[in-house]
């Protein structure tokens, strides 16, 4: 359901315009229409969406902060605020992307410090300064190569004025000594040593580590105690932040002394703004919306199906004159996942930890209740889906010889060749299903007439599936069939008659053709697809199977070690086996809904949503 929507106009002295803002963001049911800003306006506007940026960033980096390590470091150690007031959120921010550029410069030097010290390790302890003296007094040049250590014996060992240093992984470390005077090329790789002794490096680095410690120790510091003053300055911002835009972007009347601002309520909220505003000097106006507004869209659902509006929104929202599809794509969804993953184990599984979860942690937000919820709902509809076929964790029920289970696939069990024409079925269902929610916008939309064409393909395609699945009716059916294609070929475009009547009529008709052409292609095309469900229950059926199997057959025969590998086995593979197929449940329903559901049912989508200023 959308919410149905008022729009609302207001007059404003322009003195008395920022307290009236004020008055209008405490009730918070305004959508305000946008306007544009002026140069030095929308300077102000940036720095505060700058200025939120950069709260928004702190943020985000606070909480990924790495584990924090306490060796060589005081994990208490007080926040250092350079001087300032620690009060002020302000400061706070300052101080934190201080500590961060901090964080981030150390963990660079380490890095490089660690590749100093592993470039120089091999060559062990020595100072670059007094070699080079040495060198230089002798009228002599070091110069240090790395070579395959085959090479360095056969054909430098002998042959030049070297020395080897050490040997690692088949490779060797050596220096050659020449004079000045000689030019030296030895047949192997030269390596630049940095200017310091290993010992120095190790010694920065350490400092380093010890500095970096310290300095995460301060930024968890920080995560702790002021986490809540800057989502706290942060809804400061983006409140300034929308008053502002708001502001600026106010259309003005009367020589700039009246302020006129536009926008949308929801019809229901039409009491709370007449309370609000009766003893107000502003002029408002409720009104009805008129054709080509840009009215926006607030969904309106029951609990359950309010799960699913994240379905809707991942699309696009409808557009505000447009039929809201998720009460209806709802029920698919969840049976199709069910049919997709298959296994009645995997959705007792996923139902019995959405449980522990929802009663173990009673904190939970908003949004990951209502994720845990539709989780829930999805794990029961695998378990029950997966009933259809017996699959448990790969095992099938039905074949265990237990009574229980052998009453239940009784009733409701099907083989494979059963399974897939059930897949057919519900995407002729579901296509059908969506092209009488097609009809029914057209006419809502545009009127009756306009939805005639699409009542007419629904006939054809409905009397063709009863001339082959019932040829008793096939008589009676044929004459659904050519109503059908009349409505579908003489009232695609109904306007069209209104113009000219013959150039309407062949305009029909050749528009019926194409149509047709697209309808039959299309609907072989939109049932194949959902052979998927078919398909991916299967697939991962199997898998199961695979992966029980590998369990037992690979299991050691040894009383101890036997049952841990073959746990370790079955753990491991249907882990996997499961992320995959929960992974293609989710996706795959998903394709079916949004293009084979979303295209028959005509849904164009393209709403912009439903933000109260506030």
């Amino acid at each position: 359901m959308i919410e149905k929507m008022k729009k609302l106009t207001f007059l404003v002295y322009h003195r008395e315009y920022e307290e009236f803002l004020h008055r209008l963001q405490d009730l918070g049911v305004m959508h305000v229409e946008g306007g544009t800003l002026a140069d030095g306006q929308s300077e102000a506007v940036a720095a505060e969406m700058e200025e939120l940026r950069r709260v928004d960033t702190l943020l985000n980096q606070l909480q990924q902060l790495p584990a924090q390590k306490v060796e060589g470091a005081d994990a208490n150690c007080k926040m250092v605020n350079d001087g300032q007031d620690s009060n002020s959120t302000s400061d706070i921010l300052h101080s934190g992307e201080a500590l961060l550029s901090r964080l981030s410069e150390l963990d660079g030097r380490d890095k490089e410090l660690s590749a100093q010290v592993e470039s120089l390790t091999p060559w062990g302890e020595f100072d670059p300064v007094e070699v080079r003296r040495q060198m230089t007094e002798a009228d002599c040049e070091m110069r240090f190569f790395t070579a395959p250590t085959k090479v360095f014996q056969k054909e430098i060992a002998s042959n030049y004025p070297v020395a080897a240093i050490c040997e690692q992984k088949g490779k060797t470390f050596f220096v050659a000594i020449s004079h000045h005077q000689e030019t030296l090329e030895v047949p192997a790789t030269e390596v630049t040593l940095p200017d310091t002794s290993l010992s120095a490096l190790n010694a920065d680095l350490e400092q380093t580590r010890v500095q970096y410690a310290a300095t995460l120790a301060q930024l968890h510091q920080l995560a702790a105690t002021r986490t809540a003053d800057i989502q706290a300055f942060r809804s400061e911002i983006a409140s300034r932040l929308d008053f502002d835009t708001v502001r600026f972007s106010t259309a003005t009347a009367a020589d700039d002394h009246l302020m006129v601002l536009r926008g949308w309520i929801p019809a229901k909220k039409q009491d709370e703004v007449n309370s609000a505003f009766a003893d107000s000097g502003a002029w408002y106006e409720i009104s009805d919306p008129q054709p080509g507004d840009d009215i926006p869209v607030c969904l309106k659902n029951n609990r359950f199906f309010r799960l699913f509006e994240m379905f809707t929104e991942l699309y696009m929202l409808p557009k505000y004159s447009e039929l809201d599809l998720t009460p209806f794509l709802a029920p698919f969804y969840i049976l199709f996942f069910g049919l997709c993953l298959g296994d009645s184990g995997y959705g007792l599984f996923i139902t019995l930890s959405v449980l522990a979860i929802k009663f173990f942690k009673k904190d939970l937000g908003k949004s990951m209740k209502a994720a845990m919820n539709l989780l829930l709902i999805l794990g029961l509809s695998a378990f029950f889906c997966g009933l259809l076929s017996g699959a448990f964790f790969g095992f099938n029920l039905y074949t265990l010889n237990v009574p229980f289970f052998d009453k239940i696939g009784s009733v409701v069990a099907l083989d494979n060749s059963q399974m897939f024409n059930l897949s057919l079925i519900l995407g002729f269902i579901q296509i059908i299903f969506g092209m009488c929610l097609k009809a029914y916008n057209q006419t809502i939309q545009l009127g009756f007439r306009y939805s005639l064409s699409t009542i007419g393909w629904m006939m054809v395609i409905l009397s063709l599936a009863v001339t082959l699945l019932l040829p008793q009716y096939a008589a009676t059916a044929k004459w659904f069939t050519y109503g059908g294609l009349a409505l579908a070929f003489l009232l695609n475009s109904p306007e069209r008659y209104s113009k000219n009547p013959v150039t309407g009529l062949l305009i029909n008709v050749g528009s019926g053709l194409w149509n047709a052409y697209n309808t039959a292609t299309g609907m072989l095309g939109d049932m194949l697809s959902y052979v998927r469900l078919f398909a991916l229950g299967l697939s991962g059926g199997i898998l199961a199977t695979v992966f029980d199997s590998l369990a037992t057959g690979l299991a050691p025969d040894n009383a101890i070690l036997g049952p841990i590998v073959m746990v370790l086995i079955f753990v491991f593979g249907h882990a996997l086996n499961m992320f995959m197929n929960v992974l293609g449940a989710f996706v795959h329903p998903m394709r079916l809904t949004f293009v084979e559901f979303f295209k028959n049912a005509g849904y164009e989508g393209g709403g912009s949503a439903y933000r109260p200023f506030k």
